[in-house]
């Protein structure tokens, strides 16, 4: 009983505490707090060069909740100004006794932000004095260009500054400001000022009282009296002056070397890369030429399989697919198909039938590649659908064969002169346009920069076109690849226009005697034809020699007669397009003055918020 009592007791204890206790806040947010005041005081000057200079004070008096929530607040102002840098320097962070305040800078967006406190945390009031310089705070104001194109003279220089940052959700109790122009600057005031208040882009006015003071030291004071201000509320001061009342920074001034130098060079660049590229071309189509006639071939040298010939006669498709069938047509193989269970399509194999029949080194080293290096009469290769491997020897021996190309003298290596000359003078302008855009770095000219890689990209990559060594025929191969091209126009015509070729005197004399085997060379021109992209046309003229000649089921691909002849160039496609897709097979695995101005519209201003 008593220890019921006492559970009772306690729990009713800790129920009460829970009631009675504070609820702690729902979700602490650092932003969500106010400014009983906020002064800031510029003192601007002229250094030794004539730019202009401000030594600015901001002295914030932040009212943080009495819970944990701030760790003190984030001043952020940008780094440039109108094209010039306009980053704070000498910053440093004072409290109310004039003892340090710990604090951070870094600098990312395009602000340098200023985070005043550590990892302790602030409560109830605050005061943080902010201090820091500005350069080239006074900006020239050029006028309108003229209907000629004439570069306009500045109309006047002036501050035009965002004091207050809109970029802040805090209430200010009492917002004032301060702006002192020293001697040499007041001298040259021309009576025009303005203030502007509100959100981004306002352009209501707010009090701005300015005098010419005459005591020790002189210059000019503007002072905006205390104004509450609310939240993304800024506030932006403009004091005209004389023109040339300060000497601006280089990064504003226009400079045809840092401006439009750069892209016209990488201009320059590009034309020179194209006509380098012209040279090339020109190199390649003189160097392809023999008799430049084209007369239809119906026979193929032993010398040139597939692999060769591929490159030679500069087809686009695939090499080895044609190369295994040329094995196949030559007796050396045999293409099968492998009834599988449960399988509704076959799977391709080849057949080794007789090595020997392989007389080209190319054609021996292709069947290495499948059946191996001690591989004998009856072996057996299954094509894979999915295996790295294999794709890796099918794309080694299609290299082989542009090598092979140029090791048996039908194509070289040579640079185009006009292209190498013009490549050389390309890339000396891009490095003079490197050499520029790096020395104007600091300016703002991102058209330049735009229009210079626009440009410059292409040029480069031109340039080392014209640079490097293109393949070219030579001519034994410009020769070799017309012969190439007349096999190509006998494939392509018509078939009575064929057998007059193959019956004619020019044509049979071709053969010692005179005799030809037309499924026979039909059947040699089938990988010749694949090579050229038309293997159903070859396929279907095939058929019809093969249906002639009563031949039911070709020895190289036997399976053709269980499909039937007549759909023989379908069947050859499908194998094309298997072996193909086996050969490339590999897995997966970001002014205002003059009362034109508004909020917001001047140099500095930046953020405000919470830490």
């Amino acid at each position: 009983m008593r220890n019921l009592l006492l559970a009772l007791v306690i729990g009713f204890t800790a129920l009460l505490g829970a009631t009675a206790a504070p609820a702690a806040p729902a979700a602490a947010d650092v932003d969500d707090f106010a400014y009983d005041s906020w002064h800031v005081d510029y003192e601007i000057s002229l250094d030794g060069a004539g730019r202009s200079v401000a030594q600015v004070t901001e002295t914030l008096v932040p009212h943080f909740p009495a819970f944990d929530q701030n760790r003190g607040v984030v001043r952020a102002l940008p780094l440039r100004y109108l094209g010039a840098p306009a980053a704070p320097e000498q910053i440093e962070v004072r409290d109310a006794s004039g003892a340090p305040v710990p604090f951070e800078v870094e600098d990312q967006d395009g602000y340098r932000l200023i985070l005043v406190g550590d990892d302790d945390y602030v409560h109830g009031v605050q005061q943080y004095v902010i201090s820091y310089a500005l350069r080239d705070v006074i900006l020239a104001v050029p006028a309108e260009p003229g209907p000629d194109g004439a570069e306009a003279e500045p109309v006047r220089d002036e501050f035009y500054w965002n004091i207050l940052p809109q970029q802040r959700r805090q209430e200010i109790g009492e917002f004032a400001a301060r702006i002192h122009l020293e001697q040499a600057l007041s001298d040259r005031l021309n009576g025009a000022s303005a203030c502007y208040a509100g959100p981004s882009g306002s352009s209501d006015r707010c009090e701005l009282v300015g005098e010419i003071l005459a005591d020790v030291g002189g210059g000019a004071e503007f002072v905006v009296p205390p104004t509450p201000m609310p939240g993304m509320h800024g506030l932006t001061v403009a004091i005209g002056l004389e023109p040339g009342s300060a000497v601006q920074p280089p990064e504003r001034l226009p400079s045809f070397a840092y401006d439009g130098l750069p892209g016209m060079l990488t201009g320059g660049a590009a034309a020179l890369g194209v006509a380098g590229a012209f040279g090339v071309t020109g190199l390649r189509r003189r160097r392809r030429t023999a008799r430049g006639t084209i007369i239809a071939q119906y026979e193929v040298p032993p010398e040139l399989p597939p692999l060769i010939a591929g490159p030679v006669a500069g087809a686009t498709q695939s090499t080895v697919a044609a190369q295994f069938v040329h094995l196949a047509v030559s007796g050396a193989t045999r293409i099968e198909e492998i009834e599988r269970v449960g399988k509704r399509k076959p799977k391709l194999a080849f057949r080794l039938l007789d090595p020997t029949r392989a007389a080209d080194p190319l054609d021996r080293r292709a069947l290495r590649a499948i059946f191996g290096k001690e591989a004998s009469a009856g072996a057996e290769f299954a094509l894979p659908k999915r295996s790295e491997k294999f794709s890796a020897k099918m794309q080694k021996l299609e290299a082989r064969g542009r090598t092979e190309a140029e090791l048996r003298d039908y194509t070289t290596k040579e640079r185009s002169g006009i292209a190498r000359v013009c490549g050389i003078l390309a890339l000396a302008l891009i490095a003079g346009a490197i050499v520029l855009l790096a020395l104007g770095a600091s300016r703002d000219h991102d058209g330049t920069w735009m229009a210079s890689l626009l440009l410059g990209i292409p040029a480069l990559i031109l340039a080392v076109v014209g640079l490097v060594r293109h393949r070219v025929y030579t001519p034994l191969g410009a020769e070799t690849r017309e012969h190439l091209l007349g096999v190509r126009e006998f494939i392509r015509v018509a078939e009575a226009d064929r057998q007059r070729m193959l019956q004619s005197y020019t044509g049979a004399e071709r053969r010692a005697d005179g005799a030809i085997d037309v499924v026979h060379l039909y059947e040699r021109l089938l990988p010749y034809a694949m090579l050229f992209g038309l293997e159903k046309e070859w396929g279907r003229a095939l058929q019809l020699r093969y249906e002639a000649s009563g031949v039911a089921s070709p020895h190289w691909y036997p399976a053709v007669g269980v499909h039937g002849i007549a759909s023989l160039d379908r069947t050859v496609s499908g194998f094309a397009r298997s072996f193909d897709s086996a050969a490339s097979y590999s897995s997966s695995s970001s002014g205002g003055s003059t009362g034109g101005g508004f909020s917001g519209g001047g140099g500095g201003g930046g953020f405000s918020g919470g830490r």
